[in-house]
Formats: structure tokens, sequence, C-alpha cells
């Protein structure tokens, strides 16, 4: 095994057992004479440990221990805030962009929409304890012009439950993993090298069976691990 890789493990060891999220490795000078090699050894071990996703690099500061896999459980009642912040994680809600569109003709035939039909699409960016970790696309049917302009953070599900008394249930889930485009990386703060995992959601409402909701949901997949319960 390469010198750089057995470092790598030796310190992944540490990190799981001695360290605690937020903590910061020492300095890579330390670390060469701790290991008795030179700086760029120290360098390609800690590259094994970012794309594990077990530590970031911070210019000037250092690379800190990152938080441990979110469990996040997929069944009918799942929602992104709600899942959060059953587990006590600081969630902020940006909103990138919210306007009326018309479907895309791809996403029409795939849901047996008719073509040019008109929705609701918010962009949403979330983060946890100030970093950012999920982009979301929601195509919202069937709502009033005005029905999105008093949301302006937090739960959508919620705010659609308040105010238009629309409550939605989680159907069809799809995911993959796949490399981050340039757009995602910068607004995910990630490298290339840290796939994302694509969610794929139809939410139907509640009280009548309809497709009220599709969202298409980018993670990070070093802070996210999925969990799917089956039906009783």
């Amino acid at each position: 095994m390469a010198v750089y890789r057995k470092i790598a493990s030796q310190l992944r060891d540490e990190i799981m057992t001695q360290y605690s999220t937020g903590d910061l490795l020492p300095p890579e000078s330390r670390l060469a004479d701790r290991f008795s090699v030179n700086r760029h050894t120290v360098r390609r071990a800690i590259d094994e440990l970012v794309q594990d996703g077990l530590v970031r690099r911070y210019q000037g500061l250092g690379c800190k221990i990152v938080q441990t896999p979110i469990d996040y459980a997929l069944h009918d009642r799942a929602a992104f805030s709600h899942n959060l912040n059953q587990i006590g994680l600081g969630l902020e809600t940006e909103i990138v962009r919210c306007e009326q569109v018309v479907l895309p003709a791809a996403l029409a035939g795939q849901l047996d929409l008719a073509l040019g039909v008109r929705v609701h699409e918010l962009r949403t960016r979330r983060l946890v304890e100030g970093d950012p970790v999920c982009l979301i696309r929601h195509y919202l049917f069937g709502l009033p012009d005005a029905a999105l302009d008093a949301f302006s953070g937090g739960s959508l599900h919620q705010f659609l439950r308040d105010e238009w008394s629309i409550s939605l249930r989680r159907g069809t889930t799809r995911l993959r993993a796949r490399m981050p485009t340039l757009d995602e990386c910068t607004q995910l703060s990630i490298s290339r090298g840290i796939p994302v995992m694509e969610v794929h959601t139809h939410n139907y409402c509640r009280d009548t069976g309809v497709l009220r909701e599709y969202s298409i949901a980018r993670s990070r997949s070093d802070l996210f691990e999925y969990s799917v319960e089956p039906k009783p």
C-alpha cells in the first residue's frame, strides 16, 4: 500500500474515534514530522479524506472535520425541512428563483401532462448550520398565480398546508448519483470529485390523490445517507 494511503487510513481511524465535528486536523507540517514524510505525501493523504467527505479544506484555516452524514429517511411523510428539523439541525432556505413557467416538454411527457401547461417553478438552496447542502427545483401544479408570493423560506410543504390547505404525501421516488456540474460545485461549495445525489419525487395531494408537486433535489453525497422505510 502506498505510504499516503497508509497515512490516510490511520487518520481516518483517528477522525472516527478522536475528533468531533468542527475540529481541525494538525497542520500539514506537523503531520509530516509525525509520519516522517514530506508535506506532499501528507497532502495526498488529506486529499483522500477530502474525497471521503471526512474533512474540508479552508483557506488560511486548515482542514476541518465535517459532520457525520445526515440520515435522511424516505417515507410517505418525508420532507426536507421536516426531516432535518426532526434531528435538530439548523436549516435555512434561500429562494433562488420563483416564477411561472411552461413545464419542459420532456418532463410533461414523463408525467403524462399536456404540452404547454404552466406551473410554478421554485428553486431553493438549503443550508445546514450555514453550509450549503442541497439544491431543490420544485414544480407545483394547480396553484393560483400569486400562491407563492408570501413564501419567504422554511418548509414549503408546511406553507402549502397553512396557506392553501394542501397536504402532500410522497409518491414514487427515484435516486441516482452523478458528478456535479460546475454551477452545482459553486452553489454547494464542493469540488468536482464529490458526487451529488439526485432525488426525483412525485408528491400527491392526500385528499384527492392528484399530483401537486414534482421535485428534483441535488444534495451533497458526502453529507447525506438515504434510508428507505418499507410500507407497513
